[in-house]
């Protein structure tokens, strides 16, 4: 089971709720490109005003192993904001990108921002 990467120590703030971010890795991706996203998932979360709690990575096509940790993990917070560097991290499917996105807004009543949107 993949575990989230903390981005730092999460403080307990009212003012600041939390936010959780999600992306795949693939095995090919260069360090410097994936601390990249990282940090533009941070910065993205704090000018919206949250605080990013974790990074919950996907390193294997085809699963979804991250993607329930990040739904659990939501529901146990009661979080209810999610990144993601594009909707394609969730899939590249655009019809398995909406189902996914749909659990995520019926299971978890989280709204999903993407740092760059993209169709399909």
């Amino acid at each position: 089971m993949p575990t989230p990467l903390l981005t730092r120590p999460p403080i307990a703030s009212v003012a600041t709720p939390a936010a959780y971010a999600y992306m795949r890795v693939p095995c090919d991706i260069p360090d410097a490109k994936v601390r990249r996203m990282e940090y533009e998932l941070r910065h993205f979360a704090e000018d919206k005003g949250f605080q990013l709690a974790a990074i919950f990575p996907e390193f294997e096509c085809g699963r979804f192993e991250a993607f329930a940790d990040l739904l659990q993990e939501l529901q146990r917070a009661e979080a209810h904001v999610v990144i993601v560097p594009t909707f394609r991290h969730l899939a590249r499917n655009t019809l398995l990108q909406n189902m996914l996105l749909n659990r995520l807004e019926t299971q978890a009543h989280a709204e999903v921002f993407a740092l760059v949107e993209t169709l399909g």
